[in-house]
């Protein structure tokens, strides 16, 4: 009788994976083969972004069981969770760190891909979709500042509220859509909430499977002097799945001890009459208020719209301008300056914010 029931659900979960299409794509993903260099240590952001952004979904998904998106009660919803409920400072913390460290690996990684020229052909469109997954990530960040409705975060949205208002035509209504409204309240929290978990998510996941759709079918960029250990082909699974999760364990493991021995951090609750409050930026803005700064009244539109947007659309262009075959940086030295110029540039504005934020005394 026990192994009629095996037979009748093997025949069951067979016919399941037949019907919705699972059973080829398993198939499909058994015989996928990889570079055996494809997760290396000179390889490994691209890896570790993928383990962060799983736990950044998976962190967030557990937080969003005990949350509650009205003013005051979405703060004291985030402390009970913090610092009442089972490991949920570990929680908060991973969520937390998951998307700093996130956004210094997403930096290495770009870093990497230009310095070894992997933006050339024929992967220009790997570069504009990694570009693309660059340009959304901050956009989690802005939205889920909001989420705790404390000092910190509600202060900043209205900054950044304010700096978008002022840019021309389309700035009034991209600000006034977001708050649904003249002022910051129940409205503005429930559409950040809804962009945070909803919108937001789906527009990078599948931004991420174009971008590996794109990998798949242009490739890994070859060694730069086609040197070292031998290259051959491996099995995606288990092999290739099985060095990810070696690397998603040990992830978890050290961002959830560092959240156990350091709580991130929440401050008081919000208070929209507190017009003294100057909230600090973020570290990874520092350089774009700083160019807020100093452009100022008529000319604020070169540093809200001009510089950043002309970094990103050379960033986008970059492939398509840059078209020789040689991708030796010795020999690439007017992009490799320019570059540098511009990793000067905005290094250089972000010490500047950071002396005047963080070591000036008010």
């Amino acid at each position: 009788m026990a192994s009629t029931d095996h037979e009748i659900e093997n025949r069951v979960s067979g016919s399941l994976l037949k019907n919705f299409g699972l059973e080829k794509a398993l198939e499909n993903l058994k015989a996928l083969k990889i570079r055996s260099d494809a997760i290396t240590w000179h390889r490994c952001f691209g890896a570790l972004n993928l383990v962060l952004v799983v736990l950044l979904f998976i962190s967030g998904s557990v937080m969003a069981f005990n949350y509650s998106p009205v003013p005051g009660i979405a703060y004291d919803s985030v402390d009970f969770a913090v610092f009442n409920l089972p490991f949920g400072d570990v929680i908060m913390g991973i969520h937390h760190y998951s998307w700093n460290v996130l956004l210094v690996v997403m930096g290495f990684h770009l870093l990497r891909a230009f310095v070894v020229g992997a933006y050339k052909a024929p992967r220009q469109l790997v570069w504009v979709s990694g570009i693309i997954i660059l340009v959304i990530v901050p956009m989690f960040i802005i939205t889920g500042d909001l989420l705790p409705w404390d000092q910190k975060g509600y202060w900043s949205t209205r900054v950044r509220l304010s700096i978008i208002q002022s840019v021309p035509y389309i700035g009034d209504f991209i600000a006034r859509f977001l708050q649904g409204g003249p002022l910051t309240g129940i409205v503005a929290l429930n559409r950040f909430y809804v962009l945070h978990t909803i919108f937001l998510p789906v527009l990078l996941l599948f931004s991420i499977v174009i971008h590996f759709h794109f990998i798949r079918y242009r490739g890994l960029s070859e060694p730069l002097f086609g040197e070292g250990k031998p290259i051959y082909q491996i099995s995606f699974v288990p092999d290739m799945l099985s060095r990810w999760l070696i690397l998603f364990i040990i992830t978890t493991l050290v961002l959830g001890l560092a959240s156990r021995y350091w709580t991130a951090p929440l401050g008081d609750p919000a208070d929209p009459t507190d017009f003294s409050y100057i909230p600090k930026p973020e570290w990874w803005v520092l350089f774009l208020n700083q160019l807020v700064a100093i452009f100022k009244g008529p000319f604020s539109i070169i540093g809200t719209v001009v510089i950043p947007g002309g970094l990103l659309c050379f960033m986008i262009v970059l492939p398509f301008v840059d078209k020789s075959s040689d991708r030796d940086p010795a020999r690439r030295i007017a992009v490799m300056v320019v570059a540098a110029l511009i990793l000067v540039f905005m290094t250089g504005l972000s010490l500047m914010g950071f002396i005047e934020h963080f070591l000036q005394k008010s």
